[in-house]
């Protein structure tokens, strides 16, 4: 595990953003380390203060050790401003983003931006992270005029500026990140690890074990490759997802970005709530037509009940009054249509974040049931490393409230940005029809190949 040496030091402004302006107008013209974005509100980073990298059965606990002793501390040092103290995320926050399995040779990250842009319900703010190492020796840290040029050097960095409260893109700045995107690199979409048949194959074998009673749902994934000739600009691509799929998450954080529709877990204090989706329609049913084969299909509520009753089971030793939303609703997104659970509860004591996340993760959703067959099955089958794929992504900010998604419809960046691994997954149970498994997981990369411009297979 490393990080950036020194101690850090932090302050957090008030801003206003242009009018109309969300952080997901911003993302085409910025090169973010981290995003994390809701309907336009969240967090966007921009550079890096520290970098914690892990690898492991322990990683999560690493991780959540770091923050302990060098985030945490930020919360009592920073000073933040009285309307913000009420929000989540809001002074010095890391992105992170922890790898499915504990034998990937990948790494998990917890990235401390010098620069974090976040809103939330109207309120926008900047914090700047600086290291004390790097500071003037005649910088006192209560002088408000040193410290604001600082941020200001740290804004200018990143192409922006303030002019009394208002943050805005430097005007001879604008568009730079977007030469690097998307749209000014051909792109091709090429074999992954493995090919179509070798996923008809593994689901095939699973759903052979599952008749054979070893579990009661698998969850098998595959990927394909998108290349690139220049490399890719993650800002623009963001900006795509986060406009075409305003209802879910879109992240960024390590080498992973996609748009997730779902919560693994949310702590807000001792509070906390998920939201759980399995069962899937392709989107272009009609909303009644997914309802009724959602709602109505045995195969496809049994393995929503799985997911579901899997997290509730994960969480149960360090929560408490666990709810979970009975039926389910069906969440419609522009892809897809999947049966969703809402699920809340408490905290029984101070457990850290990251370590609530480590005890929710992997539900059924995205490994199987039981959980040690499935994930031993998955890779007998799948052989493939998922790297962050289908694990926790997200943010921790310095007082431990904490957003984990699932890295779900998204890839990872590979060959210095010139490529993009994509990923997705389908759950197998008793009746699951191998060649509608396989189409559900171009549906499942339909958002990343829209945002990237490659043509639907």
């Amino acid at each position: 595990m490393t990080a950036l040496p020194g101690s850090l030091d932090a302050t957090t402004l008030v801003v206003d953003l242009p009018e109309s302006t969300t952080l997901a107008d911003l993302l085409p013209d910025l090169d973010p380390s981290g995003v994390w974005l809701l309907r336009g509100e969240g967090l966007i980073g921009l550079g890096t203060a520290a970098h914690v990298r892990t690898r492991g059965a322990e990683r999560f606990a690493e991780l959540a050790e770091w923050h302990e002793q060098h985030l945490a501390p930020l919360a009592r040092a920073s000073r933040l401003p009285q309307e913000l103290r009420r929000i989540p995320g809001a002074g010095p926050v890391a992105l992170t983003s922890i790898t499915y399995s504990s034998a990937s040779a990948a790494d998990s990250h917890l990235i401390l931006p010098e620069l974090t842009l976040g809103a939330f319900e109207g309120t926008a703010w900047i914090t700047a992270v600086f290291r004390a190492s790097a500071l003037d020796e005649t910088f006192e840290a209560d002088d408000d005029d040193a410290t604001l040029r600082r941020v200001q050097g740290l804004l200018a960095k990143h192409s922006l500026q303030l002019q009394g409260r208002r943050l805005s893109l430097v005007p001879s700045q604008r568009g730079a990140a977007a030469g690097r995107s998307s749209g000014s690199a051909a792109t091709s979409l090429i074999q992954g690890t493995h090919s179509e048949q070798h996923y008809l194959r593994a689901v095939r074998a699973g759903v052979h074990a599952i008749g054979h009673r070893r579990l009661e749902k698998l969850v098998l994934a595959r990927d394909v490759v998108v290349a690139a000739d220049a490399p890719l600009a993650p800002g623009p691509v963001l900006a795509a997802l986060a406009a075409d799929y305003a209802d879910c998450w879109t992240y960024l954080a390590g080498d992973v970005l996609g748009a997730t529709p779902e919560m693994l877990v949310k702590i807000r204090g001792r509070q906390l709530s998920a939201r759980v989706l399995a069962g899937t329609v392709d989107g272009r049913a009609g909303l009644e037509q997914a309802r009724e084969m959602l709602l109505e299909d045995p195969k496809q509520r049994d393995e929503h009940r799985l997911a579901a009753q899997s997290l509730l089971d994960q969480l149960a030793p360090v929560a408490q009054h666990l709810q979970a939303q009975d039926p389910p609703s069906v969440l419609q997104l522009p892809n897809v249509f999947h049966l969703s659970t809402d699920v809340t509860g408490q905290l029984t004591a101070q457990t850290p974040a990251l370590l609530v996340a480590e005890r929710a993760h992997p539900t059924a959703a995205i490994c199987g049931t039981p959980t040690a067959t499935a994930a031993e099955l998955i890779s007998t089958l799948e052989e493939l490393d998922r790297g962050a794929f289908s694990g926790p992504v997200g943010w921790i900010d310095a007082n431990g409230d904490a957003d984990f998604g699932i890295a779900l419809r998204g890839g990872i960046l590979e060959e210095q940005g010139t490529a993009i691994r994509l990923f997705a997954g389908c759950g197998i149970v008793a009746g699951s029809v191998p060649e509608e498994e396989l189409a559900e997981t171009w549906a499942k990369m339909r958002p990343m190949l829209g945002a990237l411009g490659v043509r639907q297979p």
